[in-house]
């Protein structure tokens, strides 16, 4: 059955209490002065030496940093919070973590305490009105800084970058991840943070690849000693259109890239794709379209299926939604670890594997494909068996299923009746015509550790099935949460 609710822990109810009271009272506040005052707190005046105390600096920083996060949610540019909370009384000289909520603080909030953070190593500041000159003081303050997300700050430019990390800054060597997802921040500021920070693993910025083209021709004609990046994590996607060779030159610069995301656009070819061969640590590999992609610039069977072939026991994440069809068996003869698959259609056709290849991989029926998958994504046009395959893999904990029907009552409970989806947390099914309440009936009442259940336009679940659902799981104090639109 899933999982019985649990009784909140302690840790949190303290956590949400202290947020709760920071809501109401303006602290921070003196406890003692505040148990012998008898009117209300709104109408108390604080004293001289009150007004000095932050109740904050004593706290450990775990604890502190808990406190914060609850404050934090999603950092999205539409994000507001309804309680404005005063950053400054949860700064002590204590913090390693700051992840500022997403606010539109100025430069003038954070002048007072940047001073304090001098044990800092990772600074959130996404969405507030910091500019170039808030960047100067965190180079000067924070020395020990490893991660730092300033994406979104809109009054930061190429001239901010440079204040923080000249050459002969000491945070030029520590930095380890920059987010700087800033309209003003050009080639020219990334040009200048991977040239000056020898250390980076992490950048990122819609210039990130032609920077690094131009870096890497550069480089190379100028015999530089900077023969390569320690850059770990890539987007690839250029402003304009792929240029032949480009994507080689970038792979060549970045050898230690474990994980990649291709934005498809016009000019990338087929043959672009075969110099992600080269990348020893690839883990994760995403390929994806941009808005103006026409869906036709690779083909899995010609850019893919090659590359696979060479690294696909790497790969850990495969994000392949790019392709209208790919070839699962391709897949699944080529990368047996992978914990992490999405795919659209299935075409046989595109396979580079043999008909005796195909004949024994299909006939392993319910051992499950991929021994290590936890995600999948799929659907369309999957027949039975290979649906089959997918769904019995021992780990499997996410589903996100589509258009698809292979999906019946039938199939679906001879999936349960193979011992198969006990592992499972979330299930998603979007379009899926063919499958009823008399079908996942058997999910939602066997034993498994669903957590999650969603309905996207499925005709035959209704509102009534999602209620009785979610009023069985209420009864039983079962955390599941079912919907449906």
């Amino acid at each position: 059955m899933p999982k019985v609710k649990t009784v909140i822990s302690l840790y949190s109810q303290c956590i949400n209490r202290v947020k709760s009271h920071l809501k109401v009272f303006d602290i921070p506040v003196d406890d003692k002065l505040l148990i012998t005052w008898r009117g209300s707190p709104w109408d108390r005046e604080k004293t001289e030496s009150e007004s000095d105390m932050n109740p904050f600096e004593t706290m450990p920083a775990v604890l502190l940093d808990a406190i914060i996060q609850s404050f934090c949610g999603s950092q999205t540019e539409n994000t507001t919070v309804k309680h404005h909370i005063n950053i400054r009384n949860f700064i002590t000289t204590k913090l390693q973590k700051l992840i500022v909520p997403s606010c539109p603080y100025d430069y003038e909030q954070f002048s007072n305490f940047f001073p304090k953070l001098e044990k800092l190593q990772v600074l959130a500041l996404c969405y507030s009105n910091i500019d170039d000159s808030c960047l100067k003081l965190i180079a000067t303050c924070c020395k020990n800084l490893r991660i730092l997300d300033i994406s979104k700050c809109k009054k930061l430019t190429d001239t901010g970058i440079e204040w923080l990390v000249p050459k002969t800054a000491e945070l030029s060597k520590t930095l380890l991840e920059l987010m700087v997802g800033c309209q003003a921040v050009t080639k020219r500021g990334i040009i200048f943070v991977v040239q000056n920070c020898p250390s980076l693993e992490v950048v990122e910025n819609i210039n990130v690849f032609d920077a690094l083209v131009e870096l890497a021709r550069s480089s190379a004609l100028a015999q530089s000693n900077i023969l390569n990046t320690n850059i770990t994590r890539l987007i690839l996607r250029p402003a304009d259109v792929y240029i032949s060779g480009q994507l080689e030159l970038v792979v060549c610069f970045c050898p230690s890239v474990f994980h990649m995301i291709i934005v498809v656009k016009e000019g990338l070819t087929d043959t672009d794709l075969f110099c992600l061969t080269s990348l020893k640590n690839l883990q994760i590999l995403k390929i994806i379209r941009h808005i103006s992609s026409t869906l036709n610039e690779i083909t899995f069977d010609k850019s893919l299926a090659p590359v696979l072939k060479v690294i696909g026991s790497l790969l850990e994440v495969l994000y392949i939604a790019y392709f209208e069809f790919v070839d699962i068996w391709t897949v699944v003869k080529f990368c047996p670890n992978l914990m992490s698959l999405s795919l659209r259609n299935h075409c046989q056709s595109l396979s580079v594997l043999s008909e005796n290849e195909i004949i024994q991989l299909r006939n392993e029926k319910g051992r499950g494909y991929f021994q290590d998958l936890k995600i999948l994504g799929g659907g369309f046009n999957l027949s039975n068996d290979i649906l089959f395959g997918l769904l019995s893999c021992p780990l499997l904990e996410s589903v996100w299923i589509t258009h698809c029907d292979a999906l019946t009552d039938d199939f679906l409970q001879e999936v349960i009746a193979n011992g198969s989806l006990k592992n499972l947390k979330i299930l998603s099914l979007n379009f899926c015509h063919l499958v009823t309440k008399q079908g996942l009936d058997a999910l939602v009442m066997n034993d498994n550790r669903l957590e999650q259940l969603s309905f996207r336009h499925c005709l035959n679940i209704t509102q009534q099935n999602v209620c009785d659902w979610n009023e069985f799981a209420r009864c039983r104090n079962w955390e599941l949460r079912i919907d449906r639109v």
